[in-house]
Parts: structure tokens; C-alpha cells; sequence
């Protein structure tokens, strides 16, 4: 099979191991030879990593109930992470960032970093900047981020369910991002995700949105994340933003793309994806019951709504 043919397949493997020596070698050749220490006991030491790439796309799924940290070289290329569980600790130069569960964040690119982890599960997606800088009009050699925390906590939700998506597409033998036109446009959607999600240095129209109106729509985007469980109104959110209705709803359009109650949603069913994802229906845990949980009284609307966002049934969520 000739080259061009095999850029534009599928490719993925699994490894899970209690032998610390072939994690390392495998995270050594994964990661640009990062280096990979443990704290603790080593016989009782575990490692799973899933690694699927499709053409410049990669996707990792890494799972350990150890301490470890991570040495990493200076890369060029953006790798974005999103805990499911575990917290990660990241110092580069003078920067440090704490990551909990549901966080997402990027790892500084062209320069070194520690990652320092405890009972981790989490999902790595990587991509070339070329690609990126390449969607954002800007000259490779000069386009980078300029933080590793999205921009808020709205365009940090949004971006993971970027990557919980490109992780749902790429299941199964026969995903459809084996098509080149596919996989590109699926490329496309991370590439723009990123630049909406995080801070760079090609953003003039962004530094003048964040200008003109941002503290209040954090506060209604701070305020949807700590209540979700809660009924509220769009009134209601407004004057916990301390703006108005009509302000309010041109305020998320504007910076979000989307409207409060929409986002409410998307905050809603992330919420009941984590409580479908942890669920034992072997102990009587159902989808009704986690879609009330979270707001949605209409099992049908849910369903809709989730399949639109995940890509398939709640029921599969719970049941795989």
C-alpha cells in the first residue's frame, strides 16, 4: 500500500501493563521522549494507555492509580488534555496550573514542562500547530497560544465536548474519519474549537470582544456552572450577571455563539453524560432517573438532545 493511501487510515493500539519499564519505553515514544518517574510502590504499579491516530489527528485515553510524573521536552506540536478523574499539576517556567476533574488544558508548546499526575484518567488529543495556525490565517513560525486555560470556563466545557466527539467518532473499526474529507473537516472543527477556546496571539477581534463586555458574561456562565441542578429562568441569570435580558442574550451570541439557555443545557447533559458514564445499572441506576437529576423531564427531548451532542443513545452511555 502506497504511502498516501496509509496516511489516511485508522491506526490505534492498546496497552495495559503492571511492567513499569514498558510504560516508560511507551510513553517515551508517544510523548517525544518525556520521562515518566512514579512515587510509591512499584508491584503495585498500573498503566493503560489507548492511542488512535487518524492521519495528523491523535487520541489518547490514559489511564493510572499512580503518582507520576512526567519530564517533557519541548514539543511542536499541541496537545490538549480534559481529566475525566485525577489531578494533574503543570509547572513550565514560572506558569503553574492545577487541573481537577472535568478540566481541560494545553500543554505549553516549545517548552519544557512537568506533569505531575495522581490517579489519572484522561483523554489527550494531539495535533500539529501547523494545522492550526494554518485555520487561523496566521504564519506558522509565529502563531502560538498564549495560556493553557481556556478562556472561561464556557469555552473550556465546549472544547472538551470537541474532544469527547472526536473521541466517540473514532470508535470501531469502520469510523467514518478513515475518509480523508471526513477526517479534514473533523480537523477543521478542532482547529476552530481552539481558537475560539484559547488565548493566542492572532486574536485582535477576540482582545476587543473580551474588552468590550466579558465580566458580565462570565459571571452568567460562572453562575450556570454552579447551579446547574437548579431551575432558573433567563431573567434570573441575568441578574445574577447584574445586566440585563436583552444584553445578556447578545452577549452569548457574541462570545459564545450560542444563547443562555442553550448553554444551560450543554452544561445540563455534560453533567448527566459523567452520571450515565459512572452508573451501574446492575444497581438499579436508569436513564430516567439522571436525566430529572439534571433537568430534563422529557425523556424523548433528552434522548435528542443527547445523541445530538454524544452521538449516540443515553442508554448506550450507561450500558457500555
Amino acid at each position: 500500500m502506497d504511502a498516501a493511501r496509509n496516511a489516511g487510515l485508522v491506526h490505534g493500539f492498546e496497552v495495559a501493563t503492571d511492567d513499569l519499564e514498558r510504560a516508560v519505553e511507551l510513553v517515551r515514544a508517544t510523548y517525544s521522549g518525556t520521562r515518566m518517574k512514579i512515587s510509591g510502590d512499584q508491584d503495585t504499579f498500573y498503566y493503560r494507555q489507548r492511542t488512535i491516530t487518524a492521519g495528523p489527528l491523535a487520541l489518547d485515553a490514559v489511564t493510572t492509580p499512580m503518582d507520576i510524573q512526567f519530564e517533557c521536552p519541548s514539543v511542536d506540536y499541541l496537545c490538549f488534555v480534559a481529566t475525566d478523574q485525577g489531578q494533574v499539576d503543570v509547572r513550565s517556567g514560572a506558569r503553574h496550573v492545577e487541573l481537577a476533574d472535568g478540566d481541560t488544558l494545553l500543554y505549553p508548546v516549545g517548552q519544557t514542562f512537568t506533569a505531575t499526575a495522581r490517579d489519572l484518567d484522561t483523554l489527550l488529543l494531539r495535533l500539529p500547530v501547523g494545522l492550526v495556525a494554518a485555520r487561523a490565517g496566521a504564519n506558522p513560525d509565529r502563531f502560538r497560544f498564549t495560556a493553557m486555560t481556556p478562556t472561561s470556563p464556557a469555552l473550556g466545557f465546549y472544547f472538551r465536548a470537541t474532544m469527547e466527539y472526536v473521541c466517540q467518532a473514532l470508535q470501531g473499526p469502520d469510523t467514518a474519519l478513515a475518509h480523508p474529507l471526513v477526517r479534514a473537516g473533523v480537523i477543521d472543527a478542532v482547529a476552530g474549537t481552539a481558537l475560539v477556546a484559547f488565548p493566542h496571539n492572532n486574536d485582535p477581534a477576540g482582545d476587543r470582544l473580551r474588552r468590550a463586555c466579558p465580566a458580565a458574561i462570565r459571571r452568567a456562565a460562572a453562575y450556570i456552572d454552579a447551579n446547574p441542578a437548579q431551575p432558573m429562568t433567563l431573567a434570573e441569570i441575568a441578574a445574577a450577571a447584574r445586566t440585563d435580558v436583552r444584553a445578556l442574550q447578545t452577549g452569548f451570541r457574541r462570545h459564545l455563539g450560542t444563547t443562555p439557555m442553550l448553554y444551560l443545557r450543554q452544561v445540563r447533559l455534560a453533567h448527566a453524560h459523567h452520571d450515565l458514564q459512572n452508573a451501574d445499572p446492575t444497581h438499579g441506576d436508569d436513564v430516567a432517573t439522571i436525566a430529572r437529576r439534571w433537568g430534563f423531564g422529557h425523556l424523548g427531548r433528552f434522548a435528542g438532545f443527547y445523541r445530538a451532542t454524544y452521538g449516540h443513545s443515553p442508554h448506550h452511555t450507561l450500558h457500555s
